[in-house]
């Protein structure tokens, strides 16, 4: 046999998921046995493969979900200050948590930016609607410790569903 990727080198070696013939350079070790890179990724995975349809849906409640965020951020930090820094993880968790069901239980590096930039969006549409981006730019302590919060909201929602 020739290895599927380097066809001038024979092997015995083959996929234990898919039979495709693999040099020992192209093997990856797996839970029973020896993987090609395409099976090691595992993009293949039901559990990556997502419509187009639940993307818009998530997104959209990530957007919602996003602007409940932001305005429960604007009220920690207006009453609160820096109470908004440990607050915010929480509800990016939450954030996540919502688009990930929103999603069927599915995730990849498409999910993972739509939850980013419709949190991101949400607060943005809530800081605008309700003037708070005024007062953060006359304080820059306050602008700084609001975008410290977002950044960490943005993080959680993103890791969320990266590591569900």
């Amino acid at each position: 046999m020739k290895c599927a990727r380097h066809p001038k080198v024979e092997t015995a070696l083959s996929c234990s998921r898919c039979t495709t013939p693999i040099c020992p350079d192209c093997a990856v070790p797996g839970a029973v046995g020896m993987l090609c890179r395409d099976c090691a990724s595992n993009r293949s995975s039901h559990v990556y493969q997502i419509t187009t349809q639940r993307l818009v849906l998530a997104g959209i409640v990530g957007l919602i979900a996003g602007m409940v965020a932001g305005f429960l951020l604007n009220l920690l930090a207006s009453a609160f200050f820096y109470m908004a820094i440990f607050v915010g993880p929480m509800l990016g968790g939450f954030v996540g948590h919502l688009v990930w069901l929103t999603a069927g239980r599915k995730r990849g590096l498409p999910l993972e930016i739509i939850t980013g930039v419709t949190l991101a969006a949400g607060v943005a549409i809530v800081l605008l609607i309700t003037g708070t981006v005024l007062s953060l730019m006359d304080n820059p302590l306050f602008a700084g410790v609001y975008l410290v919060a977002l950044v960490l909201t943005v993080a959680s929602a993103v890791g969320r569903i990266r590591y569900m």
